[in-house]
Formats: structure tokens, sequence, C-alpha cells
């Protein structure tokens, strides 16, 4: 699995589309997970809303990331950094914040390559 992160609109999905040669047919967005299911789909796009609502449901990250590699056959999973910028001072928000990036970095640890992805060009963090 590659994970690949960057800013929002930095051209994640296009430098994979270019780079994977998938198409929207390919990808599963986060926000239709149900289940830990991506119906067959190769790769799963807005990780980090997967995150937010696993903690707004009050279940374990850490079981369903688990869970879902178990269950799918996953090639690439995109995500936004969003842990830069002001700290919110909302305590949900920093709570949101922590969680996609200790998320990220399991996935990161599982992962044959993480790539961040900065005006749609991909720099390779882990070969």
């Amino acid at each position: 699995m590659d994970f690949i992160i960057g800013g929002g609109c930095q051209g994640k999905w296009e430098y994979v589309k270019r780079e994977y040669g998938l198409t929207e047919d390919d990808v599963v967005c986060a926000a239709n997970i149900k289940n830990n299911e991506l119906s067959g789909k190769c790769c799963l796009t807005e990780f980090h809303l997967y995150i937010r609502q696993l903690l707004e449901s009050g279940q374990n990250i850490e079981e369903n990331i688990s869970g879902l590699f178990q269950k799918n056959d996953i090639r690439v999973i995109i995500s936004n950094e969003v842990g830069y910028g002001i700290v919110p001072v909302d305590a949900s928000q920093r709570t949101y914040r922590e969680a996609v990036g200790r998320a990220s970095c399991i996935l990161a640890a599982k992962a044959d390559k993480v790539v961040r992805v900065i005006s749609g060009i991909g720099v390779i963090i882990k070969p």
C-alpha cells in the first residue's frame, strides 16, 4: 500500500491518477465507507474524514485501521494533512488533528511508500 499525503487542494488525486493509472471507478471516499468495506475499490481517498467518523462515533481508531486492511486489498490511501497552521482553540478540533496525525503514523509505518504531494508534485518521503 502507498500512502499519499498533502494539504487540501494540492493535487493529490491528479498525482495518483497520473502515477498509478487509477480512475474514478477505482476510488471510494472515506465518507462512503460502511463496516470497513471498500466495495472492491483499491484506493481510499479523504482518509482524514474516516478518522473524523471514527472519533465522532467513539470507535477505536487502531482497530478500525487494522480491520480496513484485513477486509480490503488497498493499493493507495490519500489523506489531507491537517496538523499545520494555527492550533484550534476548540478541544475537539485539537483531538481530531492529533488523531489524524497518529493514524497517519500508523499508515506510514505499514506503507510500502509514502509520498507528500505539493502543488501536484510528489516528493517521496519513504521509498
